[in-house]
């Protein structure tokens, strides 16, 4: 592996937990939900909490400084900020003009937020070059800053930038690059660096009707592959990332969604298909694998655990391979800019 984040990710774990406490305001979401994904103590916390007037607030506890992503109940980012136990962070967001945010109570979220606001319009735009010299000016100027590493996984495009993405990682020290999100930014890295030899073929597959079928990439311009289980399916971070791509209702020859069952029989998958809630998402196509991750044409893209997440283009070259939700939200938010009708 190229990058060591592993030891400062179990240094993270050890250390003990100190509440935090956010109060939240945003002008423009009325009253309504809003989720709250983070990194914490090993895993992805999803937490749902209520909007009133546009008001919102959370107490948790953390044993390591993590980075934070606000979604509004139709799953758009409403903001982002960074906090650490014993923090009591205050923050503005604005749904319809996010350069309107404030963020106090943590120094790195509040450098976090001026960066978003300098460079607003590259962060919304399509400049992956523009976007990656600010990240990498920011880098350079503060590596002794937890916030780099937010701003490193986050927003920086490593495909073509791969020598840089290496160098930048290693004038972080591993102190400052606790939190799993990082374990996403070693998986983009190592799948652009073997872009090559990497790719997702043909999959034969079958429907909830025992139907064999094949799924090809051609189908669409952009197709997102999940391998999931019945551990996985259901959960709250996969549900709002599901949400929150199909936002805007691209078109299927656009953006296509395919959830590849990787359970042990097919009356496993189908039991698990018909527990899942009425509030997940519509538009997923779902298969099952008779070879779960080996099966050929998946296995070409090198997955190594449940859940995955593959994105490919129409001639299944892998744009983005990664366990984290998180992540994959990330390169398909920079992906989607590319595509027509979204």
């Amino acid at each position: 592996m190229l990058l060591t984040l592993l030891p400062a990710l179990l240094a993270a774990g050890c250390s003990g937990s100190r509440e935090f406490r956010l109060d939240a305001a945003s002008d423009d979401i009325g009253t309504q939900n809003v989720t709250l994904i983070y990194y914490a103590d090993g895993s992805y916390r999803v937490e749902s909490v209520p909007a009133i007037d546009g008001q919102f607030s959370l107490t948790s506890s953390l044993s390591a400084p993590t980075y934070v992503e606000v979604y509004t109940s139709g799953g758009s980012l409403l903001g982002e900020f960074i906090v650490e136990g014993g923090d009591h962070i205050e923050a503005r967001f604005s749904a319809m003009n996010p350069e309107n945010i404030s963020v106090k109570g943590n120094k790195d979220a509040e450098l976090l937020a001026e960066f978003l606001k300098e460079n607003r319009q590259l962060v919304e735009g399509d400049d992956a070059d523009g976007l990656n010299r600010a990240v990498e000016a920011f880098v350079r100027e503060n590596p002794k800053r937890f916030v780099s590493t937010v701003l490193l996984t986050r927003y920086f495009t490593v495909e073509g930038y791969e020598e840089k993405a290496m160098e930048l990682v290693s004038l972080i020290p591993e102190k400052y690059r606790q939190g799993g999100f990082t374990e996403g930014f070693e998986q983009m890295l190592d799948v652009s660096l073997a872009s090559d030899t990497l790719s997702l073929s043909d999959v034969r597959a079958f429907s909830t009707g025992d139907t064999a079928v094949v799924f090809t990439p051609a189908g669409a311009r952009l197709n997102l592959v999940m391998l999931t289980d019945n551990d996985t399916r259901a959960a709250d971070s996969i549900k709002t990332m599901l949400a929150a791509l199909r936002a805007g209702a691209p078109r299927e020859e656009t953006l296509r969604i395919v959830d590849f069952g990787c359970d042990r029989d097919t009356l496993q998958w189908k039991a698990t298909l018909r527990s899942l809630t009425d509030d997940y998402p519509a538009g997923v196509t779902r298969l099952w694998l008779n070879g779960g991750m080996a099966t050929d044409g998946i296995s070409q893209a090198a997955p190594t655990t449940i859940p995955y997440f593959i994105l490919t283009d129409s001639t299944g070259r892998l744009l983005h391979r990664s366990p984290s939700v998180s992540a994959t939200r990330a390169a398909f938010g920079r992906l989607r800019k590319t595509l027509p009708g979204t």
